[in-house]
C-alpha cells in the first residue's frame, strides 16, 4: 500500500512516496523522494510583465498632488489624479475605466512618475521656432491657395491647412498647417478682394486668423 508522506525539513515541505510492504511476519516501509513541495527555480507569475503602479509617495509629492487635484488645468488635474489613484493601489486597467482614460497614457504617466517624479507636472517647451521659409516659398502657397486642387492634378476639391502642407511638403516645401494660417493672416490685405478664389469649403479655414 502507497500514500502521500509530507515531511518538513529545516522549515522546507518535502514530498515522499511511503510504501507499506510485509516481509514475512514484519510490516516494513521504503520511501520514494519526490521532490519539495515549492521548488525554489520556480518563478512566480514568469512570463508576465511586472504590474505597474507608482512608487511610494513621499510627504511633499503627497501635498502637492493633493493640491494638484483641484488644478483648473486639466494637463496637471489629469496627471494627479492617476497618480493619486496608482498609489492607492489602482491598476492601469482599473484607472483607464474610472477616467475614461487611454491605456497607454495612464502607463506612460506612471512610469514618467516613477522615474522623474514632480517633474510630470511642467509642460516641456516647444522645441523653438518653426522652420522660416522664403518669400519665392510663401507666394507659391499663396499660388497653391488660389488653385484649384483639381489643376494640380489632386484628388479632392478643396484645400485645407493639413491638405496644403502636405502637398508643399511633397514639393520642397516645409510648411507646417499653423504656418499656413500664419501667411494666411499676414497676406490676407494682399489678395481679400481674391477671397472668392480660395478654394476651401472648411468653415474654419479663414476663421479667427
Amino acid at each position: 500500500m502507497s500514500y502521500l508522506e509530507i515531511k518538513t525539513i529545516k522549515g522546507r515541505k518535502y514530498r515522499y512516496e511511503r510504501t507499506s510492504y510485509r516481509d514475512g511476519n514484519i510490516v516494513k516501509h521504503k520511501s520514494k523522494y519526490l521532490g519539495a513541495v515549492k521548488p525554489l527555480n520556480v518563478v512566480s507569475n514568469s512570463g508576465r510583465k511586472p504590474i505597474l503602479k507608482s512608487r511610494v509617495l513621499t510627504e511633499n509629492e503627497l501635498n502637492f498632488i493633493a493640491v494638484a487635484i483641484k488644478n483648473s488645468r486639466s494637463f496637471i488635474k489629469d496627471r494627479a489624479r492617476i497618480i493619486k489613484l496608482s498609489s492607492e493601489g489602482n491598476f492601469v486597467k482599473q484607472i483607464c475605466q474610472r477616467l475614461k482614460f487611454d491605456n497607454k497614457k495612464v502607463g506612460k504617466i506612471i512610469n514618467t512618475f516613477n522615474k522623474d517624479g514632480l517633474k510630470i507636472f511642467v509642460r516641456k517647451k516647444s522645441s523653438g521656432k518653426p522652420r522660416s521659409i522664403t518669400k519665392e516659398q510663401r507666394a507659391k502657397i499663396i499660388e497653391w491657395l488660389n488653385t484649384h486642387p483639381k489643376k494640380l492634378k489632386l484628388y479632392f476639391n478643396n484645400w485645407s491647412q493639413n491638405k496644403l502642407s502636405k502637398f508643399a511638403k511633397k514639393n520642397n516645401i516645409e510648411v507646417s498647417p499653423s504656418q499656413i494660417a500664419r501667411i494666411i493672416k499676414q497676406d490676407e490685405i494682399r489678395y481679400k478682394t481674391k477671397r472668392s478664389k480660395m478654394y476651401s469649403n472648411d468653415k474654419n479655414f479663414l476663421r479667427d486668423i
